[in-house]
């Protein structure tokens, strides 16, 4: 009795999440589609839902760059060029990361600081996955430090996944990579994080 109890409450809280997401997502594209009619009130609700997850975002890739500031601005000037040519309202966020992507890959680029890696790589059928489930961040200041250690295509997925909770689609439309090499390197991220929190 008491088992089904508790599956009845976690599936209340779970329902009461989907709803709250639902609810935020329409929201999203209504700001979206006013932005896209040139109300410039909807702009800067946008930009304060997202300032301080983007600029967490570019900084731990860049690791605190002085570039960080000039790609977060660059990122939200593009945002406000281009917005009106955005066909899906609802994939803004997978959008805006997008762009700061291609930023901060840019700048990985001028500073040659990206590593050869293979886009193609697949994990292999026998290797044991980690759950999302089963990964519980306590220590949030070590976990930031971990995350420092992580190869930025690593660290890039695993911030879009667990900070963002983007699908594994929409991590693929953001760094524009297959959901092969996703998957991939969700998992060594996941790993990697795993070994360095349990030192």
């Amino acid at each position: 009795m008491l088992n089904f109890l508790v599956w009845g409450a976690s599936c209340i809280i779970t329902e009461d999440k989907e709803q709250t997401n639902l609810n935020d997502q329409l929201i999203e594209e209504l700001l979206v589609l006013r932005c896209q009619l040139g109300d410039r009130d909807a702009l800067t609700e946008l930009i304060e839902r997202h300032q301080v997850t983007l600029h967490y975002f570019i900084s731990r890739l860049l690791e605190n760059s002085r570039a960080t500031e000039d790609i977060y601005q660059d990122t939200w000037l593009t945002v406000i060029r281009k917005i009106s040519t955005l066909k899906e309202p609802r994939a803004f966020s997978t959008w805006l990361y997008r762009i700061a992507h291609n930023y901060v890959y840019r700048e990985f680029r001028k500073k040659r600081q990206i590593a050869r890696f293979d886009e193609k790589a697949k994990v292999s059928d026998n290797v044991e996955y980690i759950e999302e489930d089963n990964l519980y961040f306590d220590d949030m200041t070590k976990l930031y430090r971990c995350l420092e250690n992580l190869r930025p295509e690593h660290k890039e997925v695993i911030m879009l996944r667990f900070l963002k909770q983007m699908s594994y689609l929409d991590i693929s439309r953001t760094t524009g990579c297959s959901l092969g090499t996703v998957r991939s390197r969700l998992h060594y991220a996941k790993l990697a994080l795993k070994k360095d929190l349990e030192k």
